[in-house]
This record gives structure tokens, C-alpha cells and sequence, in this order.
């Protein structure tokens, strides 16, 4: 496939970017954290919408 994903963290806000094979880079999913620094359950959601996001990536690729 040649596909990368990338975590990013900045701030509050965490991020998942798909890399082509090229370097070009897609945006695929940013959130805002709690500025109460309770972000454990939000970080568990993110890692679920990632491996989802993957799963339906793969699905396409081998249709």
C-alpha cells in the first residue's frame, strides 16, 4: 500500500495525518483535548477512530 499514518500532539490538539508514498500529506483526523488535562478518554477514542480508519483504508485498497 505505501501508505503512512502520523500521530501529531500540539498543545491540546492531537492529530492523525496520512502519508503518501510521494511525502504528500492528508489530514485525516484532529481533536481538541480538555484543557483540564483529562484527556485519557479522548486519546482511547482517537486510537479507536485511527485503527477504523485503517481498516477501511486497507478494505479499499484490496477491492
Amino acid at each position: 500500500m505505501g501508505i503512512r499514518f502520523k500521530s501529531i500532539r500540539q498543545n491540546n490538539m492531537i492529530g492523525l495525518v496520512m502519508v503518501y508514498p510521494d511525502g504528500h500529506q492528508r489530514n485525516v483526523l484532529f481533536a481538541e483535548l480538555p484543557m483540564d488535562g483529562d484527556w485519557r478518554a479522548d486519546v482511547d477514542f482517537y486510537d479507536e477512530i485511527e485503527a477504523a480508519y485503517k481498516k477501511r483504508l486497507r478494505r479499499a485498497f484490496h477491492r
